[in-house]
């Protein structure tokens, strides 16, 4: 099945709960979402040399739907016991539901840059991306059609581009992060959670 929609949610977490975040996080609450119909892979990073949020998670979705269906909001607005006692220990939480619009099904790549933009950037940016062809770049824009999260809210508070720049090592990963910098350097990036560099830490499909 093919990916139209992607969901990106990252955060930090209390430092003396990084242990049981981990296992909470990787054995139990990514899993647990592949229960819902429609999602259909994710990917776990973690930020390299600090920064915030320190943890971000991609889960390719078959539409945005998925994030009103029956099963996804049953699990958001019922959580286990689990959840609930692990959901105090997260912190600074980040949650971008988009529709792709670019490399929908771009694999996953052991390195992630995420760079967020001005929603008047993203057909500037789309057009490079179909120019270039880069074989690992996913473009989307935010979906204000995902509905609300009952902790978070909104998906995202405002309407914006977001390109997830994927790559097998981080060298690679931060060229081409400054190559789309310089394509739009005109356009205003997203001061707020753009532009880490992340690696990831496990797969899910």
């Amino acid at each position: 099945m093919k990916s139209s929609a992607f969901l990106v949610f990252a955060n930090d977490v209390d430092p003396a709960q990084r242990e049981a975040y981990e296992r909470w996080h990787g054995g139990h609450h990514v899993p647990q979402r592949f229960t819902v119909p429609g999602i259909l892979r994710a990917t776990r990073y973690q930020a390299v040399g600090g920064g915030s949020p320190d943890y971000l998670t991609v889960y390719d979705l078959a539409d945005i739907a998925v994030l009103n269906s029956p099963e996804y909001r049953r699990l958001a607005e019922h959580p286990d016991a689990v959840t609930l006692a692990m959901r105090p220990f997260l912190r600074n939480p980040l949650r971008l539901a988009c529709h792709a619009m670019v490399g929908a099904d771009c694999p996953h790549g052991g390195s992630l840059v995420m760079l967020r933009m001005a929603d008047a950037s993203a057909g500037r940016v789309a057009a490079w991306l179909e120019a270039e062809r880069p074989p690992t770049i996913r473009l989307g824009r935010t979906a204000p059609d995902a509905g609300e999260h009952p902790i978070m809210g909104q998906a995202a508070m405002s309407e914006e581009a977001v390109a997830l720049v994927f790559a097998d090592t981080s060298e690679m990963a931060q060229t081409m992060a400054e190559r789309m910098r310089d394509a739009i350097r005109s356009e205003p990036l997203s001061a707020s959670r753009s532009g880490l560099l992340y690696e990831r830490i496990e797969s899910f499909s």
